[in-house]
Formats: structure tokens, C-alpha cells, sequence
């Protein structure tokens, strides 16, 4: 794969590229907000969607449970992760998001209390506050370029706040912190201790970068595994976030049927698209697309490291060291202007990022950057100009 490839996305119902006329004043904005990937997924993924299509009826897909998808996943976790999973205890949906809604809403009743950790990813704070919960916001620790939990406040604001759920992500978006087993371990035990459900958002374990080792709550901690939900998906991996389909993981079969029936409940039941499930076959069993995605794994890196110096050698910003995800968290809190006039700029300045209030954070937090750097480098070049040039101008304002 020739990750260096330009593709043009323009008009091709892109939310990220489409949609950006929506959301910055650029008409010739550089988008690096939304998190799916400028590059074609793995040729056995592509080749598995046009067979489907090529069938030329789009009816309705079959549950998973009927296929062999389940197996096809427990073998990818068991190869990825060295976890070892029963297919029965498998759950699926639309989406991360759409399961995390279903579990919020199956498993904890209105105004019960829902710690995350903030940053945070800006769909669970909707997930939550669209399900009338209370979102209780637990601030990572940031101390000396690097984020990490703080144990003690999280025990405090469970009692305090009577919390019933957990939502976990790991690895951690929009910092990058592949959480470790003596941390996951810790973040368990206090949960267990105060008897919380912990949602553990995963979408971006196959992203890690060379040198992290991710591993599962799940697996680290199976004393409490009956208590814990695992989000996983396809769709960060592969760029197949379109595709609408993600499945989640518990030994609790009482969850599963809860999550089952709200789902019924709701709406109709969380089925995937008719491409979904021969696009994850191609994905997780082709040794052509586990090729790709070392090939991807080693390009990001590259990408974060060339972003970083060129960053950091022309302005004050510090680019916190990723450890996953193709997501850079920048901190310019340096530049002591509001978060509004950092978008302006930005904006003015033909590039497009998301800022502080996507992800919970307020001024006192200081003030950062996420920007997807997912993209061909001759694009990631022209984006971090743009970016670098915005920033040295603030500086002299």
C-alpha cells in the first residue's frame, strides 16, 4: 500500500471533507478534525465490498451470531491481544458510540452518575447527557509534557457522587495514553470496590504505535470481568467507520440480553450495513490486510515524529508523544489567547482542527490542539505550514 497516495475526497460524501464547508469559514481548509483515515483501506476489504455490491441487492444484512464472525473476531483478538474470548459472549451494534448508548441506557437509570475521564472523547459526553445521566468529569493528571490517571480523585468523585457506571478509553483519546496493566489494574480495583460497571472504549487498540503494548481491562483484570463491557470495532483499524459496525464483549450474559432489548425497545435492532461483515472477513483474516495494517502502524509513526519536530523546532507548542491513534494532542497554552481567536486563526489560516470544548476541557485546562495527521505526508506538509505559519502569528499578536 502506497500510503503516500493523494486521494481526492472531495464530493464523495465525506463528513470530514464535505462536511467541513459546514464548520469552518476556509473554503480551502486543510480538514484534520474527524477521525477516520485519507487512506483506502486493505485491497482484500475493497475487493470484499465490490463482490457484495456486485450482487446488486441491498436488502436487509443478517444477524452476526449467524455467521461466522464471531469466531473470525475471537481468533483477531486472540492473535492481536492474546485474549482469549468464548463467541458467545459477544454483542454487536451500528457503532462504538450507538453500544456505549445502549449500555448507558440497559444498565444505569436517569440521573444516575457516569464518570469519564477529560479530556474526553465529545460522544460521551452526549452519550451520557442524551440518556438524562449525570456526566462526572475526572481530569487526567498532566504533569511534565505527559497525562495520567489520578487514582485518588477518581475514588472520591465515586463516593461523593454515588457513580454506577465507568466509561474507560483505552488507549485514550485525544491524549494517546495506552494505559498500562498496573494502571488498568488499579482503575479495576476501585471500581470493584464501589461496585461500578466500567465501559471500556477500545476503537483504537490496533493502532498502537511501535514500542506500547496495549492490553485489555478485561483481560488484565479478569477478577471483575462480569462487570465489564469491551467496545471494539474495525472501523479505526481499517477505515471502515462508514461501514456502521462494531461489536462489544461481556462474560455477564444478563448485560447482553439488556443491551439486547433496549436496543429492541428503541428502534430496530442494531443490524450492519450489508457490507459490513465480508469487509471485517477481509480485515481480520487476510494476512494481506494484517500487512497493511504493520505498513499503517509504521507510517503513522513516522507522520507523529516529522509533525512533532517540525512543530516544536518553529513554535513554543508542545505535541504530547502519542503512544496510539493517528490523533496528535498539541498543547499551545503558550499562546494565553481564548480558544476562539485560536480557531479563528487557525480557520483563517486554512487549516482545520478541533480545540478545547470538544473535549470537555475549559481556559483554566490551558488550551490544545487535536489534529488527525491520518493523511498522505505531502498532505500532513501543506497542513502543518498552514498550522505552524497560524501560530508564529499569534505569537506577535
Amino acid at each position: 500500500m502506497n500510503f503516500d497516495q493523494i486521494n481526492q475526497r472531495h464530493n464523495t460524501y465525506s463528513i470530514k471533507w464535505d462536511g467541513a464547508k459546514a464548520v469552518y469559514h476556509n473554503p480551502e481548509v486543510i480538514p484534520m478534525w474527524i477521525a477516520d483515515m485519507d487512506f483506502q483501506s486493505p485491497q482484500p476489504v475493497i475487493t470484499a465490498i465490490k463482490n457484495q455490491a456486485a450482487q446488486g441487492i441491498y436488502g436487509y444484512s443478517t444477524e452476526p451470531n449467524m455467521t461466522s464472525i464471531p469466531q473470525i473476531i475471537a481468533t483477531w483478538l486472540q492473535q492481536q491481544n492474546d485474549w482469549e474470548i468464548d463467541p458467545d459472549n459477544l454483542g454487536y451494534s451500528a457503532g462504538v458510540v450507538n453500544g456505549l448508548g445502549l449500555a448507558i441506557r440497559a444498565l444505569t437509570k436517569e440521573n444516575d452518575a457516569i464518570i469519564t475521564q477529560t479530556p474526553l472523547y465529545g460522544h460521551f459526553k452526549l452519550a451520557v447527557e442524551n440518556s438524562k445521566r449525570r456526566l462526572i468529569s475526572n481530569p487526567l493528571l498532566y504533569q511534565n509534557g505527559k497525562y495520567s490517571l489520578d487514582f485518588q480523585l477518581l475514588e472520591q468523585q465515586i463516593v461523593e457522587q454515588h457513580v454506577k457506571m465507568a466509561i474507560l478509553c483505552n488507549p485514550h483519546n485525544p491524549t494517546g495514553r495506552v494505559w498500562t496493566a498496573a494502571e488498568l489494574k488499579q482503575f479495576a480495583q476501585i471500581c470493584q470496590q464501589h461496585q461500578v460497571i466500567i465501559l471500556s472504549d477500545d476503537i483504537h487498540s490496533d493502532l498502537t504505535l511501535p514500542g506500547y503494548n496495549y492490553q485489555p481491562l478485561a483481560k488484565i483484570y479478569p477478577e471483575y470481568q462480569d462487570q465489564i463491557i469491551t467496545f471494539k470495532s474495525p472501523s479505526k483499524t481499517f477505515n471502515l467507520a462508514g461501514l456502521q459496525f462494531a461489536y462489544y464483549y461481556t462474560t455477564n450474559p444478563n448485560y447482553r440480553k439488556q443491551m439486547q432489548s433496549t436496543a429492541a425497545y428503541s428502534s430496530n435492532p442494531d443490524l450492519p450495513t450489508i457490507f459490513a461483515l465480508p469487509a471485517l472477513a477481509a480485515a481480520y483474516q487476510n494476512q494481506e490486510s494484517h500487512a497493511w495494517l504493520m505498513d499503517l502502524r509504521k507510517y503513522l509513526a513516522s507522520n507523529l515524529e516529522w509533525l512533532t519536530q517540525q512543530i516544536e523546532s518553529q513554535t513554543a507548542a508542545h505535541v504530547i508523544r502519542s503512544e496510539a491513534t493517528y490523533l496528535a494532542w498539541i498543547d499551545v497554552s503558550y499562546l494565553k489567547c481564548s480558544e476562539e481567536k485560536l480557531l479563528q486563526a487557525l480557520d483563517a489560516g486554512g487549516v482545520g482542527v478541533q480545540t478545547n470544548q470538544e473535549f470537555g476541557l475549559d481556559d483554566k485546562a490551558g488550551l490544545f490542539i487535536r489534529l488527525n495527521f491520518a493523511t498522505a505526508r505531502l498532505t500532513l506538509e501543506k497542513g502543518i505550514a498552514r498550522l505552524v505559519k497560524a501560530l508564529q502569528q499569534l505569537e506577535v499578536e
